[in-house]
């Protein structure tokens, strides 16, 4: 109200002039109320307030789902589309204002099966100010920052609602109000906020929506959006992701400022398919700098989360050093949109490359066709850009005695060890030299980090404190305790002695599924399908000091099984599983081109040596339907 109307309170004339002039709702019966309409709906041809100059509409009581405002709310299809108008006088003239409102879908309406959003036009003095799309269901109504408009030479706006969905119902509409002044703008930032959506919801519900000033850091500029935290996803970065695409196409923005002048910076983010929208129709979206397009994206039905892809713009700031980043989702016929999270604006210069991370392959002898598999975890690795590697080879006692004495790599040079070695059958004669026993002890106590590979958890059962390193290994049943894993991820220990030897079935693809939300697993799903792999039953050692990872069925018995585990052994950490199987007839095996076995030893070996971890897995991850294959190309 403007303090002037307040000093003249006792000219009512005045005082209404002014309510009209400088109001919040210039709207006649913008909550369209009815006295007489006292039954759950009727279909109207005439409306308080508006004209209904195509159709008709009708009028819902709060009986059938609750109104926005007051009792009753309008749908824009009473037994057809119908449209309305209103025309509000003695604007100012040529002025800016904003046109709201709370729209919504109904649950009962009928659809087609690509699920076809409800829609409608919204006419400002016969321009079109926007089209309405949305498949939330009332009582969730949309009411966002509003729609931006002039008014005429004349100070006057008309305002019309065209329902332009077929049937008996459209889109319901409630609480039309007009404000001066143009919307809200983005909130202005000293750096971009909220790059991973992070927020704290007070609802239950894993997928909450969220309009306006709703999401920390961002305005909602358009319809909705969802934040979403569901398990299935694989959140590459914190709990939470977004959907842009709430239900209808949504948008975020906000400003980012105190950049450096006419600096080079890079715009960064993750994004993905929403996992559950299974239609043919890609999910597309736009990326503006300060109104400018940057950026078209598109995912198809074969880059769902938790497949994850990262993409990069460069860009120089403007003189005043700042910018407007705004994303908007433009998938119109799913009402889902793209998936993003991990948001980062970062100067160019500032981007430090990692280094890579130093590992050290310790081999000569397994069960297994180790030369070749030594061969195929270097390929692995190089090609990742992230490890430098290096190996050192046991040589074989019985053949040069002297060099296997002679025998003592370096651990301390390498903040993680790949040991593959196996002596399963042949414990007596394939050792590593004492003083090489001792300096690994050494190693892992203050603080080095070991990857346990395949057969690595088969040897040595006679070394105490190796098998106190592995926890669980392929042992006798009187040699320690087994743990399973049930339904619930509840872990139970079978007591040394009773069960089975410690064993595994045909090599196979296994549906593994991990626990928890350990560092090496962020951003992966919580099941996939790994290729070509042993489950091995009844590992037996200690619970001591151990952490189960993940799990795979074994189909002898049925139990769930650890496939994935970690130790704390002193200041060191030890992580086993039984990814990668290389035996002396195999060519191109699978279980050496399995993603889920390459993505997941890459991040084994970056947690081992306290690197940062990649948060987020490529576009070839298995999800839980399938399993994926990279092929791994090496000279024999």
């Amino acid at each position: 109200m403007n303090i002037f109307c307040h000093k003249n309170i006792n000219t009512l004339i005045l005082f209404l002039v002014c309510n009209v002039i400088f109001g919040q709702n210039l709207i006649k019966n913008g909550s369209f109320e009815n006295k007489k309409i006292k039954s759950a709906s009727k279909v109207v041809k005439k409306l308080n307030g508006w004209k209904v100059t195509n159709g008709n509409v009708e009028l819902i009581s709060n009986t059938a789902f609750s109104s926005a405002d007051e009792n009753l709310v309008l749908d824009l299809n009473g037994n057809q589309p119908g449209t309305i108008s209103q025309t509000i006088k003695g604007l100012k003239k040529n002025s800016n204002y904003t046109l709201k409102f709370a729209y919504a879908d109904q649950k009962n309406r009928n659809r087609d099966t690509s699920g076809t959003l409800a829609t409608a036009e919204v006419f400002v003095n016969d321009k079109k100010l926007t089209t309405l799309r949305n498949l939330s269901p009332a009582p969730n109504y949309i009411n966002g920052i509003g729609f931006a408009f002039k008014s005429s030479s004349k100070g006057v706006a008309k305002i019309e609602f065209v329902s332009t969905t077929k049937g008996k119902m459209g889109l319901v509409i409630d609480n039309v109000s007009i404000e001066e002044g143009f919307p809200l703008e983005p909130p202005v930032n000293n750096h971009l906020v909220n790059g991973s959506f992070e927020m704290k919801v007070d609802s239950k519900d894993s997928n909450p929506h969220l309009f306006g000033e709703q999401l920390p850091g961002w305005l909602i500029m358009k319809e909705n959006v969802d934040i979403i935290a569901i398990d299935n996803y694989g959140t590459p970065h914190g709990k939470w992701m977004i959907d842009l695409g709430g239900h209808g196409p949504g948008g975020i923005a906000q400003t980012i400022n105190n950049l450096i002048p006419r600096a080079n910076y890079r715009l960064s983010f993750l994004y993905s398919r929403h996992r559950y929208w299974n239609q043919e129709d890609p999910l597309t979206g736009k990326v503006f700098l300060n109104d400018n397009l940057v950026l078209n994206l598109s995912r198809n039905k074969n880059y769902k989360a938790p497949r994850w892809e990262k993409i990069t713009y460069d860009f120089i700031v403007p003189p005043n050093g700042q910018v407007t980043l705004s994303m908007f989702s433009t998938a119109l016929k799913v009402g889902g949109g793209i998936l993003y999270d991990n948001i980062q604006i970062e100067k160019v210069t500032n981007i430090v490359k990692p280094k890579k991370i130093p590992v050290l392959i310790i081999d000569g002898f397994s069960n297994h066709h180790w030369q070749l598999n030594t061969k195929y975890l270097q390929k692995i690795l190089e090609s990742s850009g992230k490890f430098a590697v290096s190996v050192s080879t046991c040589p074989n006692k019985e053949k040069n005695n002297a060099a296997w004495e002679d025998w003592n790599p370096n651990f301390s040079n390498y903040p993680v060890v790949i040991q593959t070695c196996n002596n399963i059958n042949k414990e007596s004669s394939l050792q590593w030299p004492d003083d090489v026993k001792k300096s690994f002890e050494e190693y892992v106590k203050k603080g080095g980090g070991v990857y346990m590979y395949h057969g690595a958890t088969n040897a040595f059962k006679s070394w105490d404190a190796y098998n106190e390193m592995i926890g669980l290994g392929w042992r006798k049943k009187d040699f320690g305790i087994a743990l399973t894993i049930d339904k619930n991820e509840k872990i139970t220990v079978i007591p040394k002695g009773e069960g089975e030897n410690t064993g595994h079935g045909p090599r196979r693809n296994a549906l593994i599924t991990r626990i928890g939300q350990h560092p090496i697993h962020i951003g992966m799903p919580k099941k996939w399908i790994a290729a070509d792999i042993e489950v091995y039953r009844y590992g037996r050692g200690t619970e001591k000091n151990l952490e189960i990872l993940s799990y795979a069925k074994d189909e002898k018995t049925g139990l769930n099984f650890p496939m994935e585990w970690t130790v704390k052994y002193r200041k060191g950490k030890v992580y086993s599983s039984t990814y990668g199987h290389l035996w002396h007839n195999q060519k191109q095996p699978p279980s050496m081109e399995c993603v889920a076995f390459h993505q997941s030893m890459i991040r084994a070996l970056q947690w081992l040596s306290n690197n940062k971890i990649e948060n987020y897995v490529p576009q070839n991850f298995p999800i839980e339907e399938s399993f994926s294959l990279k092929k791994v190309i090496i000279q024999e």
